[in-house]
């Protein structure tokens, strides 16, 4: 394939960010790869933010500082992605940052690959990166169709989107990008990047995945994704009527409308999480009935969402019946549903068949597992499976 040498920009909407764009910037300015323009648009800022974009635009001469009223971040991108000169547009928040090699990576594979979306993972502070459900490598044509957009936004196996929307871990074609944005007027709250990222997918031809974390997400409170106010009822709204339209515009709405009615369904689910400390339905988590027989005497370990999830569903259908429930939290819940959670020091002196592992992570799931059995419980008892969430 002859060489290209691809133009990149990057875009960082920013709202009231003076606290972390600094280390934003700098980790932009710190790449390996260097051929590139940061664009940064204050979002109507109140505080320092401005001055801070207005100093970086100064001080180097690949930055771009534009300022707008408070548009959101929606409107925010595609204002700076009509100012780009960049044939290929990649994206950052304001309060995260990116591994330093990060537009190296991406921009070998657009010279080798040409691709037009190029995606890899994100990493939390704590280190653990939340991968895609795909196999790495390149799909092209019907690869996309039959392997991608099938559960990309909702997958009843997984309990959940497969591909992450995140713009913040999407390296895309311009013109591509400026298609799929230009016919929404709404301002969007809630889903900005899947409303993007979905139709992108939809409308590529080629697409590189991979899941090395090369984005650095900081999880804080006061993230949109946790502050709901009433409004945002509208705003979801918003969210599911634009992605109906655009979905129905490429011909694929019948194709995806249950996917976006779940996805659509998940931002109701944090909201009930945030207003009342309480789940959308009492079974989020799938019990895993292939993995233990009917009528088995199971010991719970975990009373997190997870592990009440599997009470929850286990007293609607009786699958097994539960011997006990544990969990190191245990004299702040102590009952819940019926059932008595005891100290994880208490397990041994219960009679059980399988004790299940309630917990979402991995890692936790494995540093319980080593205790139990330094504690004499036998490992081939011991059962932990990556929990299906439903909704």
């Amino acid at each position: 394939m002859k060489k290209h040498n691809w133009n990149l920009s990057i875009i960082v909407p920013v709202y009231n960010a003076e606290n972390t764009l600094k280390d934003c910037i700098e980790s932009i300015l710190n790449q390996t790869y260097e051929d590139f323009e940061l664009i940064l648009v204050d979002d109507g800022s109140k505080d320092a933010s401005p001055e801070l974009c207005d100093y970086y635009a100064e001080k180097d001469a690949r930055i771009c500082a534009i300022h707008t009223r408070n548009v959101g971040p929606f409107h925010a991108r595609k204002l700076g992605a009509k100012k780009a000169k960049g044939e290929i547009l990649t994206f950052s928040d304001a309060d995260d940052w990116l591994m330093s090699t990060a537009f190296e990576e991406a921009m070998e594979i657009f010279e080798k690959e040409n691709p037009d979306i190029y995606t890899h993972a994100y990493m939390y502070e704590d280190g653990e990166t939340e991968k895609n459900l795909y196999e790495e490598g390149m799909y092209i044509g019907n690869d996309i169709r039959e392997m991608i957009i099938p559960g990309m936004m909702f997958d009843p196996v997984a309990g959940g989107r497969r591909l992450n929307p995140s713009l913040c871990t999407k390296f895309v074609k311009k013109d591509l990008f400026m298609r799929v944005t230009e016919s929404v007027r709404d301002r969007i709250a809630f889903g900005d990047d899947a409303i993007v990222t979905y139709p992108l997918v939809c409308m590529a031809e080629r697409m590189f995945l991979s899941n090395k974390g090369l984005y650095c997400y900081r999880n804080h409170a006061s993230s949109c994704t946790h502050t709901f106010p009433l409004k945002r009822i509208a705003e979801v709204r918003s969210f599911h009527d634009n992605i109906k339209r655009l979905f129905e515009k490429m011909g694929m709405l019948e194709e995806l409308e249950y996917q976006a009615e779940n996805y659509t369904r998940s931002f109701f689910a944090m909201m009930m999480r945030n207003w009342y400390g309480m789940e959308l339905s009492p079974v989020m988590f799938c019990f895993p009935y292939n993995d233990i027989e009917k009528g088995s005497r199971v010991f719970i370990y975990g009373a997190g969402n997870v592990g009440k999830s599997y009470i929850n569903g286990l007293k609607l259908t009786n699958y097994v019946e539960v011997a006990g429930w544990a969990d190191e939290n245990y004299k702040n819940i102590a009952v819940y549903n019926g059932e008595r959670i005891i100290a994880p020091e208490h397990i041994k002196g219960v009679q059980f068949d399988v004790l299940l592992i309630a917990v979402w992570n991995e890692k936790t799931a494995f540093d319980i597992k080593k205790h139990l059995t330094d504690t004499g419980i036998p490992a081939d008892k011991i059962v932990w499976k990556k929990p299906v969430r439903i909704i």
